[in-house]
């Protein structure tokens, strides 16, 4: 069993990241995760648990189509929260 002095400064820490993650870092961070695979996308913006990817051309897009959920995953996992649910491509 752990020591309270313990547990107290891992729970602080968490409810920190919570926090700390705002609309731009969360762009930020997905944009990143992003262009690993399709660095013809961009993330133009990010709101209310959906994040809006601009592609420069459809077949850019229609990979991202297909692999969104895949992405969601990835993004959600590294940001250690559930902060996208929709993912919206565009075309330019």
């Amino acid at each position: 069993m752990l020591h309270i002095k313990l547990i107290i400064p891992k729970v602080i820490n968490k409810i920190k990241l919570k926090e700390n993650l705002d609309d731009n870092t969360i762009r930020e961070q997905a944009e990143k995760i992003i262009k690993k695979n399709t660095p013809n996308a961009e993330v133009f913006f990010y709101q209310n648990k959906s994040l809006y990817v601009r592609c420069l051309d459809s077949i850019t897009a229609n990979e991202l189509f297909l692999g969104q959920e895949k992405i969601k995953k990835k993004i959600n996992k590294f940001l250690s929260q559930n902060v996208v649910e929709k993912l919206i491509i565009k075309t330019k």
